[in-house]
């Protein structure tokens, strides 16, 4: 006997009723395989990606607008003093007294240099906290780091009182960077 008359015989004595609900079942159960195991999988890889796509771009596009403002976030070498400038008068506006402030040599990196600079400030801790906040939201790269704030004595040298306002001395480095145009 061939398969259709095998098949025929095995499904003879089905009523047609029943046979067309188990031939439907039967087409949905491989609907829901196919999906279960096919398209599902490939659905879940393809909103994945595009979820890792849309990351991507937000970055790319952040990655843009800094590249964008670069050339006004890194000023060029001739520029720094006027820069130095701008922070010294930041720490004035903020109650700050300025006992050093000492460019030191450019460090040269890829395309910019770091400036860096040794800062000593009398002052309030409320007025540092005002200085660095103005710092910060220069449109200009200024970093601050190796802070340190000890309390200040009750005396100046020479035997002068300090002001009440006056009761912390920071030391920080400032570093800025400049902009070094590449040779080419």
């Amino acid at each position: 006997m061939d398969l259709r008359g095998q098949l025929e015989g095995l499904f003879a004595n089905i009523p047609k009723r029943q046979l067309y609900v188990l031939l439907a079942l039967a087409g949905i159960g491989l609907l829901y395989a196919w999906w279960a195991l096919l398209f599902k999988p490939a659905w879940d890889e393809v909103d994945r990606l595009q979820r890792q796509l849309d990351t991507l771009v937000l970055q790319l596009n952040q990655k843009r607008r800094i590249a964008a403002n670069l050339p006004q976030r890194l000023p060029e070498e001739k520029e720094i003093p006027t820069l130095l400038t701008q922070v010294n008068s930041l720490g004035e506006e903020s109650g700050l007294v300025f006992t050093l402030f000492r460019p030191q040599a450019a460090v040269k990196k890829d395309f910019y240099a770091e400036v860096p600079i040794q800062v000593r400030v009398e002052g309030s801790f409320h007025s540092l906290g005002a200085f660095f906040d103005r710092i910060g939201k220069m449109d200009r790269i200024v970093n601050i780091g190796t802070l340190n704030v000890t309390p200040a004595p009750a005396a100046r040298a020479g035997g002068q009182r300090r002001a009440p306002d006056m009761s912390i001395i920071a030391d920080f480095s400032a570093t800025t960077f400049t902009f070094v145009a590449t040779g080419g």
